[in-house]
C-alpha cells in the first residue's frame, strides 16, 4: 500500500500531554544524507558510471557470445547507476523540502494551536529484528478534518529509539495537534500522541 502521508505531517511520542499549552520546540524528521555524503556519493557514482561505460565498449568490441549478451549486460548496470542517481536526487529534493518545513515551524510556532483529536487508524514498519521503524496514525481531528502523520526512528531526537509495537498509539487513544490555520499538506504538523505502554492514573 502506498504511504500518501503528507512530508509535513509528524508524529511525536510524548509521555503526557501535561497542561503545557506551547507547541514543539522542533518538528523531528528523520534523519538523511549530510551533504558531505552527498558530494561522496555522486563522486562514486560519476566514477563508477564512467568505469561501467569502459568495459561496456571493451563488451562491444571483443568476442562475445552474441549481441543479445552484450545487450543484457549493458542494460543490467545502467538500470543500476540510473537507479542510484534519481534515489541520491530524491533525497536532495526531501531534504531541502524539510529544512523549507523546519524553517517554517521556527518562524511560526508561536501563532501554533493545540486541536483535540483520536486515532482512527495506523500502520507500522518493522525492522529485522521486530522492532518499530516508523508508524503512520490516522487522527480525527474534532470538528475539522482527518490527517495523516508519520513518526520516525531516525530523527535524532528519538536517538535510534528501540521502539516496541506495544509502544504505539492505540486506536481510539487521544492525540494532539498542532497546527497554524486549518491544517494542509504544504504546511508543518505535528500531532502529539501518547506512548501506549505509559499508565496514566
Amino acid at each position: 500500500m502506498t504511504d500518501d502521508t503528507p512530508i509535513s505531517h509528524i508524529v511525536h511520542l510524548v509521555r503526557s500531554f501535561g497542561d503545557d499549552a506551547t507547541a514543539p520546540r522542533e518538528i523531528q524528521f528523520g534523519r538523511r544524507l549530510r551533504p558531505s555524503a552527498l558530494a561522496i556519493l555522486w563522486v562514486l557514482l560519476v566514477a563508477g558510471t564512467l568505469s561501467t561505460s569502459l568495459l561496456v565498449v571493451f563488451l562491444w568490441i571483443s568476442d562475445s557470445p552474441g549481441w543479445w549478451f552484450n545487450l543484457i549486460f549493458t542494460l543490467l548496470p545502467a538500470f543500476f547507476l540510473a537507479g542510484c542517481g534519481m534515489a541520491l536526487t530524491e533525497s536532495r529534493k526531501l531534504s531541502r523540502r524539510e529544512a523549507q518545513l523546519a524553517e517554517r515551524w521556527h518562524a511560526t510556532r508561536n501563532h501554533a494551536r493545540p486541536s483535540a483529536g483520536r486515532v482512527i487508524d495506523r500502520t507500522v514498519s518493522l525492522m529485522e529484528h521486530g522492532s518499530v521503524s516508523s508508524f503512520t496514525l490516522t487522527v480525527d481531528i474534532e470538528g475539522a478534518s482527518r490527517i495523516r502523520a508519520r513518526w520516525y526512528r531516525s530523527n535524532p531526537e528519538n536517538a535510534d529509539a528501540t521502539l516496541l509495537q506495544t509502544q504505539i498509539p492505540a486506536i481510539g487513544s487521544k492525540a494532539r495537534v498542532w497546527s497554524v490555520g486549518l491544517p494542509n499538506d504544504d504546511e508543518p504538523l505535528i500531532v502529539e500522541a501518547l506512548d501506549a505502554s505509559i499508565v496514566i492514573p
